[in-house]
């Protein structure tokens, strides 16, 4: 991020100011994305499982600089959390905690008028989520903070909680924020954005018939025998949404199945959901040891 920004002090403001604009994209650019949660009867094993698939940029930098950060706890107020991400990025766009907690986010273009006002002025969202993973222990702890924080722009938000064994999600603006379940998921409409019991979902956006009415359908066929396996092989392919990468985690079995779009260097298929999964356990990431020192720069 700061090749190119210059030598001594004027080199660390220039690379502190970019890597500060870097920071302001996502709000800035509110990438179409598409989300689920399913627990209970809607899952094979009654397991709490969830999607967080991001579309956005495929013509920058990104996609070349994929990675996977793992933070451990500082204190015992503190939780250890894994993010998917890009390189420099220390805000949260995807990711779990070893809460067995889960964040989902998609950016709104196409609201309707229960989103109200929105604002650039406020608590940026990757950093509210990032909040989440890292100090919140349950989805109503998420909840609260939502209701306390000077939000911005319009998203749709989810979080998943193993231990209650659901997935919530929000309809998150400057204006407002609206709490939703499997009840009274919004916006309602029998024809591509059906209710299915124990399951949450939008597609691409909050008006976006398309994607969500694909999402749903795939949903509904595998409702009550849905997997992490199934949901990678025949929702998010079929549906044809996450081309820069992927989050599907099974917070009841602590299973985090990523995808990444492919880089430049690399051949095959181009976009994540396309592409060959890796799966971390939580057991793993979160085992590793705390380190102990820093890497000088200068060696």
């Amino acid at each position: 991020l700061c090749a190119g920004a210059g030598a001594g002090k004027g080199r660390t403001t220039a690379c502190f100011k970019r890597v500060r604009r870097v920071h302001m994209l996502a709000g800035l650019t509110q990438g179409h994305c598409s989300l689920f949660g399913a627990w209970g009867g809607a899952t094979a094993n009654n397991h709490t499982l969830q999607l967080r698939a991001l579309d956005w940029d495929m013509d920058g930098p990104f996609r070349d600089h994929p990675v996977i950060t793992v933070y451990h706890a500082n204190g015992p107020k503190e939780n250890s959390f894994a993010t998917v991400s890009f390189t420099g990025m220390i805000g949260a766009l995807t990711g779990v905690s070893d809460q067995r907690l889960g964040i989902s986010e998609i950016g709104v273009s196409y609201p309707d008028k229960t989103f109200g006002a929105q604002a650039r002025v406020g608590y940026p969202f990757i950093f509210l989520l990032r909040d989440i993973l890292q100090f919140d222990k349950t989805v109503d702890d998420a909840s609260n903070r939502m209701i306390n924080t000077q939000r911005t722009c319009d998203l749709i938000l989810a979080v998943g909680d193993a231990k209650e064994k659901l997935v919530r999600g929000y309809e998150y603006s400057y204006h407002t924020l609206d709490q939703q379940d499997d009840i009274n998921m919004r916006p309602k409409n029998d024809t591509w954005h059906f209710r299915l019991p124990e399951m949450i979902y939008w597609g691409m956006d909050w008006l976006c018939p398309g994607y969500t009415e694909v999402l749903g359908t795939q949903l509904r066929k595998h409702h009550g025998s849905l997997t992490p396996e199934l949901a990678i092989s025949d929702v998010v392919a079929v549906e044809g949404s996450g081309d820069v990468h992927i989050g599907v985690y099974d917070l009841t079995e602590g299973l985090f199945y990523v995808s990444f779009a492919a880089p430049r260097s690399s051949t095959g298929p181009l976009k994540a959901y396309a592409r060959q999964y890796s799966l971390f356990t939580f057991d793993e990431m979160f085992g590793e040891a705390k380190p102990t020192g820093f890497l000088s720069t200068n060696e």
